[in-house]
């Protein structure tokens, strides 16, 4: 592994360190770490790395990556019984992708193997009494070679080697004028006792369920496009097609979008889970079946400012995004448990209308909202405007929880008293209609 360090400076100022690893003779890996002061973002210098670069002639694969990322952006399986169908629906999803803008780096599984060179055996070499294996035996050692001697030298031992001249051996023309010997010891022409025929040998085979697997990866540029959002498509747009011109294929996306399917699933029960121990936490101490609903009703204005944020800051929803969705439900009760809490004080100890307890509690109660929810988004302002890659998957997280907060406290300083007149209103209804009196 040949491993080399490059210093990049324009006008003198240092901007970049470069990196270059061959790992072998026909692979390797070129690391690029921008300078902290960089003008560039990552995404921006990758993109613009992609646009000089091209199709550079003679490679097969080639990836740009801005980021290390734990699964594919994108991957989707295509299954079937038969090898053909698989490889040509294949080729057709390639080029619908190659076609998507901020699709890159596409890799697959469709490449056709290691070409070799077939012998079989004519009617003329059996009768010479040819075989296989002594064919294949005499054709590796012509052009492979025969250790026909070893000696030490020094610490080392010498093996000595016969096979044809290195001009003999270059081409498929030289293969077929080499010579063989029968079982009599004649010497006769390749070409006479065998044919040639030339075809690819597959490195190897996917198989999934039993069935014959092609496998394609991309990058997506999720400035442009999501993951999800671009399963999305192809499966709206492709996926139809592709049902109707291989009706035996079995199509299926993974990568990101599943983990995030699979996740978004699983953090669903988890989060009715968690209402419903809200709900009982609040009902308690309270000792209503209402007003607990009453306060969880920021939680849904809470999900809105989250997805707000992320419009702002330019950022998919991803699955971390839904971490903070998770924890922002259990926050923005606060500010809602204050005012419905201190307005239950004010009509039981201090006797006051319902008009003057709302008003007083909300009085009451909004410097201390409101320090809450500032503070707290305050915390997290740092974070959503840090640049260090290390930092960059919490951003999604702190976004939800920052702005989810900023934005219910608003709308809870709003809603609740609302809410609170509401629920008088219809309670005293009810009360108005079997007969028992006011009640407060």
């Amino acid at each position: 592994m040949a491993k080399y360090d490059v210093l990049a400076t324009a006008d003198n100022t240092e901007i970049m360190s470069l990196q270059v690893i061959a790992e072998d003779d026909s692979s390797g890996k070129l690391t690029i770490e921008l300078d902290a002061d960089s003008v560039y973002p990552s995404n921006e210098f990758t993109a613009e790395w992609q646009a000089l670069s091209g199709s550079p002639e003679g490679v097969k694969k080639l990836k740009f990556m801005s980021s290390m990322h734990m699964v594919d952006n994108f991957k989707v399986e295509l299954k079937s019984w038969d090898d053909a169908t698989v490889k040509a629906a294949g080729e057709q999803f390639k080029t619908a992708l190659a076609s998507i803008q901020g699709i890159s780096g596409i890799d697959d599984n469709l490449n056709p193997g290691q070409p070799q060179i077939r012998f079989v055996l004519t009617e003329q070499g059996r009768s010479l009494g040819m075989d296989t294996a002594t064919l294949s035996q005499q054709v590796l050692q012509a052009f492979g070679g025969e250790i026909v001697q070893r000696f030490q030298r020094d610490k080392d031992e010498v093996k000595v080697r016969v096979r044809y001249p290195e001009a003999q051996r270059q081409t498929v023309a030289d293969i077929m004028q080499a010579r063989v010997r029968t079982p009599n010891g004649s010497v006769v022409p390749l070409s006479s006792v065998a044919s040639i025929s030339r075809e690819y040998q597959e490195d190897e085979i996917t198989r999934i369920d039993g069935l014959r697997t092609v496998y394609l990866t991309a990058s997506v540029d999720k400035s442009i496009l999501a993951s999800n959002e671009l399963v999305a498509n192809l499966q709206r747009d492709l996926v139809p097609a592709l049902a109707r011109q291989f009706p035996v294929l079995n199509i299926h996306f993974a990568g990101e979008a599943e983990e995030q399917g699979e996740t978004t699933s699983s953090m669903i029960s988890v989060f009715v889970g968690a209402l419903l121990a809200i709900y009982v936490l609040l009902a308690i101490p309270l000792k209503s079946y209402v007003q607990p609903v009453l306060i969880m009703f920021a939680i849904p204005f809470g999900i809105v400012g989250a997805i707000l944020g992320h419009w702002l800051n330019d950022l998919t929803i991803s699955i971390l995004s839904l971490n903070g969705i998770l924890a922002l439900s259990g926050v923005v009760v606060n500010d809602s448990l204050l005012l419905v809490s201190r307005f239950n004080e004010l009509m039981k100890e201090a006797k006051l209308s319902l008009h003057d307890a709302i008003v007083k509690a909300c009085s009451g109660r909004l410097r201390a909202v409101l320090l809450t929810s500032v503070t707290t988004f305050a915390g997290l302002a740092p974070l959503l405007g840090e640049t260090s890659t290390q930092s960059q998957f919490l951003i999604p997280a702190a976004a939800s929880l920052g702005y989810g907060i900023l934005f219910a406290t608003l709308i809870t300083l709003i809603l609740i008293p609302a809410l609170l007149f509401i629920q008088y209103e219809i309670k005293q209804f009810f009360v108005n209609m079997m007969g028992k009196g006011d009640v407060t």
